[in-house]
C-alpha cells in the first residue's frame, strides 16, 4: 500500500520524506481488505483474548467514576474480589458475543 506523500501530515504540517521520494512504503497500513476471518485459527483466539483483556480494563476503569461513598453497606475487601472476576466474565461474555469489532479488526491487521 502506498502512502501519498500529500497525506503525510503532522499537526496539519506536512512532513518531509527523506531522500525526496514522492511516496512512502507503510509497513503497517497493510490490511486484509475482503479476505475471511479464520475464527479458528490460534492468531484469532489471541485477538479474542485481547479483546477481552481491553473490555475488562474499560469495565474497571468506568467503575472507578462510580462514587462508592454513597452505599449504605461496604463489602470491602470481598466485594472488591467479586467485582474483579464479575467484570472479568463479563468481558470474556462481551468478547464472544463479538459486538465490538476488536479482535476483527486486530486480525486483520496481524494476518
Amino acid at each position: 500500500m502506498q502512502i501519498d506523500a500529500g497525506l503525510v501530515q503532522y499537526r496539519n504540517q506536512p512532513l518531509k520524506i527523506p531522500g525526496g521520494a514522492s511516496a512512502v512504503q507503510g509497513l503497517g497500513a497493510r490490511v486484509l481488505s475482503n479476505q475471511p476471518i479464520d475464527t479458528k485459527s490460534p492468531l484469532f483466539a489471541q485477538c479474542k483474548d485481547f479483546e477481552s483483556i481491553f473490555t475488562k480494563m474499560m469495565l474497571k476503569e468506568m467503575r472507578k467514576t462510580v462514587d462508592k461513598t454513597d452505599a449504605i453497606i461496604s463489602g470491602g475487601f470481598a466485594e472488591d474480589i467479586y467485582q474483579d472476576m464479575l467484570d472479568d466474565q463479563y468481558s470474556k461474555t462481551m468478547s464472544n458475543a463479538g459486538n465490538f469489532g476488536l479482535a476483527e479488526m486486530l486480525y486483520k491487521q496481524l494476518a
